[in-house]
């Protein structure tokens, strides 16, 4: 089995998107607690440069299997001491 990353294109939002909505339920890695669309993500994929902040898509048997993206921190309520 060959695994390998590329840099992600738009054409895989959909794919990185189903993935992402698949975490929600489980709430381990996401703070999101209802199914993200496609179109309210554009902007956050648009974010990503492959030279300074890339959007990776990890494929497996050339299938998107899964994604990884490296992103400036943010403040968000619920990673705060009071949250």
């Amino acid at each position: 089995m060959t695994i390998y990353f590329e840099n992600a294109v738009i054409e895989q939002l959909p794919k990185i998107i189903e993935i992402y909505n698949q975490t929600i339920a489980g709430r381990m890695v996401t703070a999101d607690l209802a199914p993200v669309t496609v179109e309210s993500r554009l902007s956050w994929f648009q974010d990503f440069n492959p030279e300074t902040r890339p959007l990776w898509v990890i494929k497996r048997e050339q299938q998107v299997a899964g994604w990884v993206g490296l992103e400036s921190f943010y403040g968000s309520p619920c990673l705060s001491p009071n949250g």
